[in-house]
């Protein structure tokens, strides 16, 4: 009997993006956004993403999820220009960088970090054990 790829191994039990990237932060903790996008993409297609991982970024990125059930936890030290950041925003005066002396001039935007480490809050703690029961195994 020929199967085809996809068809072997599938697990009985099918989880969500969120569910599966909760255990994925609870299983390494301190990996980057890029490590868990890739691995869920796996799960989802059964095939590594070729790309730089963006797929489903927008978890990352959601208040719903950001800072509730997961939080970044490498220093911020790289600015990003935007008028709505995802975390903490400020307007970063760049006239020091400027060779025009038209006065301070400004650009909005937020600190991020060069490559996240994630961490699962308690209420991402408590998610991710609902997650591991569904599955049939015992919550960590």
């Amino acid at each position: 009997m020929i199967h085809h790829y996809n068809q072997i191994d599938k697990p009985k039990v099918k989880l969500k993006g969120i569910e599966y990237l909760l255990l994925s932060i609870q299983s390494n903790p301190g990996k980057s956004q890029r490590f868990h996008l890739r691995r869920l993409h796996m799960y989802q297609h059964g095939r590594p993403d070729y790309h730089k991982g963006g797929t489903n970024c927008g978890y990352f990125t959601s208040p719903s999820y950001r800072n509730v059930v997961w939080k970044d936890h490498a220093p911020k030290h790289v600015f990003y220009e935007c008028f709505v950041p995802v975390e903490e925003g400020r307007r970063f005066d760049y006239s020091h960088f400027s060779s025009h002396s038209g006065g301070p001039k400004f650009k909005y935007g937020g600190m991020k970090s060069s490559s996240a480490q994630m961490h699962l809050t308690e209420h991402g703690w408590k998610r991710a054990n609902k997650a591991r029961v569904k599955l049939g195994l015992k919550p960590v």
